[in-house]
């Protein structure tokens, strides 16, 4: 996403920002109050990389002066209809930095006539875009990277599960269920490692530690007694839905990790799908073992 939002009342200030960004090939979106912000975001939020708000600007296209409630409205409409969406705030004078900054720690502010370091922050946002909005639209999953519940590693691992979502190509789902299948292995080692009790370590093979999958899912079901209508004989971990899921995710994946079928039949993107939303729904319900 090499585009941007600006909201500043200043035309000449923003006609040299347009400029200068044609330069480092970043397209411009511009309005001039808070009235515009709210007529802009709708329309282009998932195609900006971006929003820059200017310290004090106007309510409404058309006010004259400048109103210093406008950046404290901004930033409630912003967190209240597109929470986590990244934005800069600009300032023109030393006295008005220090100040937001003191109110506001979190807000990232630049002074105007020091563009280099806006550019390139500017320039971060566009370059990083996509993973930005991935994590914004999957905020309940990504929570457990941020409370560093799983490490960095797995984190882009996700991330490159998510960007497949869309994959249509049979020959290209091989790379992707290892990915999942391998996401679901490191959930259940994460565990392991944080609440043994919860996923023993016993449940992993003393040869390569490869997950006893049955063993495991019939330690999280409660060691259901087959002989006396199914009543767990110890703790249930995960529902009867959760357990499905992951013989889904880990039966499922298995089965083509290989892109190899033994049929002429090939699953289609809705099974890779399938495949990738269990996953998730795997990691909510793991959140409460991995604290």
């Amino acid at each position: 996403m090499n585009s941007i939002l600006i909201i500043d009342d200043r035309s000449d200030f923003v006609k040299d920002f347009v400029t200068k960004m044609s330069t480092k090939n970043i397209t411009v979106a511009t309005a001039k109050s808070f009235e515009g912000l709210q007529k802009q975001m709708p329309k282009i939020h998932y195609k900006i990389a971006v929003v820059i708000l200017d310290i004090k600007c106007l309510i409404s296209d058309n006010q004259e002066v400048e109103n210093e409630d406008f950046i404290g409205t901004a930033i409630t409409f912003l967190d209240q209809n597109y929470p986590k969406f990244p934005r800069i705030i600009l300032t023109g004078d030393n006295e008005s930095f220090t100040g937001f900054k003191r109110f506001y720690g979190n807000e990232e502010v630049f002074l105007k006539g020091k563009e280099d370091e806006l550019y390139e922050r500017i320039k971060w946002y566009c370059d990083n875009s996509e993973n930005l909005k991935i994590k914004r639209d999957y905020s309940e999953i990504f929570e457990i990277f941020e409370q560093n519940l799983m490490d960095s590693t797995q984190e882009v691992q996700m991330l490159n599960i998510l960007k497949k979502l869309d994959e249509k190509d049979f020959s290209k789902f091989g790379r992707i269920v290892r990915d999942i299948r391998a996401m679901q292995e490191a959930v259940y080692k994460k565990i392991n490692k944080k609440n043994p009790t919860i996923i023993p370590n016993d449940k992993f093979k003393i040869s390569d530690g490869m997950i006893e999958f049955n063993n495991l899912m019939s330690h999280l079901n409660g060691n259901l007694d087959k002989n006396n209508s199914y009543i767990p004989t110890t703790t249930i971990y995960q529902n009867n839905l959760i357990s499905h899921f992951a013989n889904t995710i880990y039966r499922g994946c298995g089965k083509y990790v290989h892109t190899t079928t033994s049929t002429e039949y090939m699953i289609s993107n809705y099974a890779l799908k399938s495949l990738i939303y269990n996953l998730l729904e795997l990691m909510i319900w793991a959140k409460q073992y991995l604290k």
